[in-house]
């Protein structure tokens, strides 16, 4: 393909960029699909090796592509890693708060209760009151008590049938990890910390029953108090610092 074909503006990697993501769409690439080698694509589009590699790198960590040594490149898996840079970007440079990313995690978690309501399996139904549970039975310990508390959350996501649900969530968790292990600790009595377990228990029970209007209810409790506890006790929610490299485990509210 001639240079000339490039797609406009930008330098010659921005185009490579546009170019492989127009290739994926145009060729309804699906994941786990190969796209051209740096070699091919080096010579359609009469550019370097290095402009191609550059452009490759970008969508490797944007996750748009999977790229391995001596393999193959990719279409990548739907991770949270760009949109939790992003968002650590957004709140250490101060041009959106910690209070911010809780009101949307908060919009996002009572609509993944009430879908998750509809639209759960069996099995999401048992791991849900399973975690509950969990955390019933560690209201002292607090890494077990969060462990617990997050597994709790990934489920719901994952049991909502939107995958969009459970990227976003894990992504704002991530962020907001500091806030989210400092709403455990501002609950000093051991009947505040049963307060949160009982009402991740009713949760559990009303997405169990599949009472949608229960379960986004129950939700939007939880979130007001946790949010009170957090904004009250701990003082102005800070945002954990970035991290190099994604955890697929983060601690919750």
């Amino acid at each position: 393909m001639p240079r000339s074909k490039l797609p406009a503006p930008g330098n010659l990697s921005d185009r490579v960029v546009a170019h492989l993501i127009d290739y994926t769409r145009r060729h309804r690439l699906k994941e786990g699909d190969a796209v051209p080698s740096e070699g091919t694509l080096s010579r359609e589009l009469e550019v370097s090796r290095g402009v191609v590699r550059e452009a490759y790198r970008s969508l490797k960590a944007a996750g748009v592509l999977d790229i391995a040594n001596g393999r193959t490149p990719r279409v990548g898996r739907l991770n949270n890693q760009a949109i939790t840079q992003f968002l650590h970007h957004a709140l250490h440079t101060e041009q959106a708060s910690a209070v911010h990313a809780l009101d949307v995690r908060q919009s996002l978690e009572v609509r993944a209760a009430e879908l998750a309501a509809l639209n759960r399996s069996d099995d999401a139904a048992a791991a849900l009151t399973e975690a509950a549970a969990a955390m019933c039975a560690s209201l002292t310990q607090r890494r077990r008590f969060v462990d617990a508390d997050v597994r709790f959350h990934e489920i719901l996501g994952g049991a909502t049938g939107n995958p969009l649900f459970e990227l976003l969530g894990n992504a704002l968790r991530e962020v907001l990890d500091v806030t989210i292990r400092a709403g455990f600790d501002s609950r000093r009595t051991r009947a505040e910390r049963a307060r949160v377990a009982e009402i991740h228990v009713a949760i559990a029970d009303a997405v169990t029953a599949r009472s949608a209007t229960r379960a986004r209810r129950t939700m939007l409790v939880h979130f007001r108090e946790a949010t009170a506890f957090v904004v009250d006790r701990a003082g102005r929610p800070q945002p954990s610092a970035p991290r190099r490299r994604r955890v697929t485990r983060s601690a919750k509210v």
